[in-house]
């Protein structure tokens, strides 16, 4: 399994609509063959069948290749083997999904130095912090640019994860500010050649 500890993490959150009308499967495969070692699947809006057996097609392109992380569905990560939930930052974490911890890396997504500190004291493995530059996601929201990784990463421990409109270009921005890794969405999905963009991707965060 990947190291969250060691590796820097190019993470692809998948949205199946993104994808320059290819197979979300085609795309995954190519980002994981180009070094992309975290995959979060989200698209939420699947019917429960279709999500299944597109969860269980990514579980397999990213076995020993890639943590596989799924974003907010307890019982479907445990159907296919995945290797860590993702949660909200509204999330109410309870004794049963304190339990989840002996069997998943457990991943949330946080927005302030105050809610990256409450997840901090329950033991996240990592946190999803964003947004930090304007996006296709969140167009009209407001972008907090690399301080809040600044911040947060000079007080907390725990691996950080930017997120929010990185591209090649801005994501060794992020990993100076003091991130571990980076999340994207189109910089990938919608690239000409995935595999490409997430070895130039995972170049630029990895040097020294």
């Amino acid at each position: 399994m990947i190291d969250i500890l060691k590796n820097p993490l190019l993470c692809l959150v998948t949205d199946r609509n993104r994808t320059s009308c290819r197979a979300l499967e085609s795309v995954v495969g190519q980002a994981v063959e180009g070094g992309t070692n975290m995959i979060q699947f989200r698209d939420r809006d699947m019917e429960d069948v279709d999500r299944l057996h597109a969860a269980a097609k990514l579980r397999e392109i990213t076995e020993k290749k890639a943590l596989f992380i799924v974003n907010g569905d307890v019982d479907l990560a445990k159907k296919v083997g995945a290797d860590g939930i993702h949660f909200p930052e509204n999330h109410i974490f309870d004794a049963d999904t304190q339990e989840l911890k002996e069997d998943f890396i457990l991943g949330q997504s946080v927005h302030s130095l105050e809610m990256a500190t409450k997840a901090e004291r329950l033991c996240i493995d990592y946190l999803i912090v964003g947004t930090l530059f304007p996006s296709k996601s969140h167009p009209h929201g407001r972008v907090s640019g690399t301080k809040i990784i600044e911040d947060i990463s000079g007080k907390l421990p725990v691996p950080l994860i930017g997120i929010g409109g990185i591209s090649s270009q801005n994501c060794r921005k992020v990993i100076d500010s003091g991130a571990s890794g980076v999340a994207v969405i189109g910089a990938i999905s919608e690239a000409d050649d995935p595999r490409l963009e997430s070895q130039i991707i995972l170049a630029n965060i990895s040097v020294s």
